[in-house]
């Protein structure tokens, strides 16, 4: 046989292939046929039918949630209703219309998921008064793409939450799941939208509370404090559907606007306590920042202490801590207190360093002379009473630099407002915490003894009068010792205006860092009136 024939006879088969394939109906045309035994069905034009989907597909907004990704699908898919085959003839889109129109039980707005507009499409359809099939391709595909652009949004904002609170604040280092190419590729394979749709359903104690307290309020007779409170239940729902890292069975987990740290197993508070979380941003901080990005003057530069929200494992306890005085803080702090008293360093037994190596006697440095803007000196506090960071140290992996610590201040904790340290957290019981996490009774009295306290047990009164005795002599003073844990101990750093307490009442929590406002402003539009 000759080549050229040969070719042709491909080429001709390929086209006859090709062809066929463009001219076989869809399975929607059969299946609505069979269904509703409506001869116009039998008339059912392909290429209409392909350049109605077509014009609405390129049609749809392009600032609608996840419009490119539908776009995607629909193209790769021959562009056939998916939704409409799956769950038309099951009476599962009815199904759907009622997720929908229920989404106000989530502090949501129903009209942003058109339930609407899809039920009038499908009442459309289900009547079945077609004559002329040309009228039934804009409604089915508007009916498919109605569908799915409002089942991908409810599923995607109920299972992670509206924003990404990674773009939405500065410092939110909480690791967070969102909608990926496996969450869109599961939405298009659910069999059983019912048991879909329930399952995606937030169902945490503290949503569920939220929720519950949500229906409780009567919308329509409500005084501002009420509607201050209706405002942060949507909000906090918003933060419970955001998908944190999961919780272990035990944890730490400090709530910045409740100035409090709950030791958490099973679910359950096992104890807490009152912390001291960093101070909130000054006003017209974002004026300042961009002033200063602009001068690169350090006195433009405004000061940002506020405690980063994050997740991580205390993996070590440093007792009888040395501080490392962040640049930060010298530059700002301890160059103007130096100035002010020239014994600060020495009655605070701060160490100073130049290029890592320490300066035998920092009263020789003439400090007003130096530009705090470039000095070269650093800073180490030794471990002593006045240590800023008290006896105890958390140390745990992070990006910002922040851990938990002891302070020598126990007057911070006596107050209502404790938003005032340069951004790590500190405890108001740091040896109740390092007892629960070390949990080795016979480590108790050495741990105590390490830091300067008298052993409990009568046994280890000798001992501790030696080291009593030893720390007396002349430079001698508290040694800094690490204790490693094992297993480490998860923590989290989060945020909530309103949190239910032990017995499931819900209480309101001042919004110390104005993230509520942030927050707000960008789900607005999504949230119930």
């Amino acid at each position: 046989m000759p080549k050229n024939f040969s070719f042709l006879l491909c080429s001709l088969s390929l086209f006859v292939l090709f062809n066929t394939g463009c001219k076989q109906k869809p399975k929607i045309a059969n299946k609505f046929y069979e269904h509703y035994k409506n001869k116009a069905y039998q008339d059912f034009d392909t290429a209409a039918y392909f350049n109605e989907f077509k014009h609405q597909l390129s049609a749809l907004d392009s600032q609608q949630r996840y419009s490119s990704v539908i776009q995607a699908y629909y193209s790769s898919h021959n562009y056939e209703p998916h939704f409409v085959n799956q769950f038309l003839f099951n009476s599962q889109l009815r199904t759907l219309i009622k997720y929908l129109r229920s989404a106000g039980e989530h502090g949501l707005n129903t009209d942003q998921f058109k339930a609407s507009d899809i039920e009038r499409d499908l009442d459309t359809i289900e009547a079945n008064h077609l004559t002329n099939i040309a009228n039934f391709y804009p409604v089915v595909v508007k009916l498919e793409l109605e569908t799915a652009t409002s089942l991908l949004k409810y599923a995607g904002i109920i299972k992670y939450g509206i924003v990404n609170p990674r773009k939405l604040y500065r410092r939110y280092n909480m690791e967070i799941r969102r909608p990926d190419s496996l969450f869109f590729e599961k939405a298009y394979q659910v069999e059983d939208l019912t048991a879909y749709l329930d399952g995606i359903q937030p169902k945490s104690d503290a949503y569920l509370t939220l929720k519950k307290e949500l229906a409780l309020i009567n919308i329509d007779v409500v005084d501002s404090a009420k509607q201050f409170q209706l405002r942060a239940i949507k909000l906090n729902m918003e933060r419970l559907r955001w998908q944190t890292p999961a919780k272990e069975a035990r944890y730490l987990w400090v709530n910045i606007p409740a100035f409090n740290l709950q030791w958490v197993e099973n679910d359950k508070a096992v104890f807490d306590m009152k912390v001291c979380v960093g101070e909130p941003k000054p006003a017209g901080y974002d004026t300042s920042l961009t002033r200063y990005l602009k001068t690169g003057n350090l006195d433009d530069k405004p000061m940002n202490h506020e405690t980063t929200i994050l997740n991580s494992h205390i993996n070590t306890i440093e007792l009888n801590p040395t501080w490392s005085i962040p640049t930060s803080i010298a530059q700002s702090e301890i160059y103007y207190a130096i100035q002010r008293n020239p014994a600060y360093l020495a009655n605070n037994n701060i160490r100073v360093y130049y290029k890592g190596k320490e300066v035998a006697d920092p009263d020789t440095i003439t400090w007003k002379h130096l530009q705090r803007q470039k000095m070269p000196y650093s800073f180490k506090q030794d471990a002593s009473e006045l240590n800023a960071l008290g006896k105890f140290k958390f140390i745990f992996d992070n990006s910002s630099s922040i851990y938990l610590h002891d302070t020598p201040n126990k007057k911070a904790f006596t107050k209502l407002w404790r938003a005032v340290s340069h951004g790590c957290v500190r405890v108001d019981d740091p040896l109740k915490l390092t007892q629960a996490l070390i949990n080795d009774a016979n480590e108790v009295d050495n741990i105590r003894m390490t830091v300067g306290l008298a052993p409990v047990n009568l046994k280890d009164t000798v001992r501790y009068k030696a080291i009593l005795a030893k720390r007396a002599a002349e430079g001698s003073g508290l040694k800094t010792k690490y204790l490693g844990l094992k297993p480490t101990m998860q923590l989290f750093i989060d945020y909530y205006t309103c949190w239910p307490d032990e017995k499931g009442k819900l209480v309101f929590y001042y919004d110390a860092y104005h993230m509520d406002a942030v927050l707000f402003k960008a789900v607005e539009k999504y949230l119930s009136k």
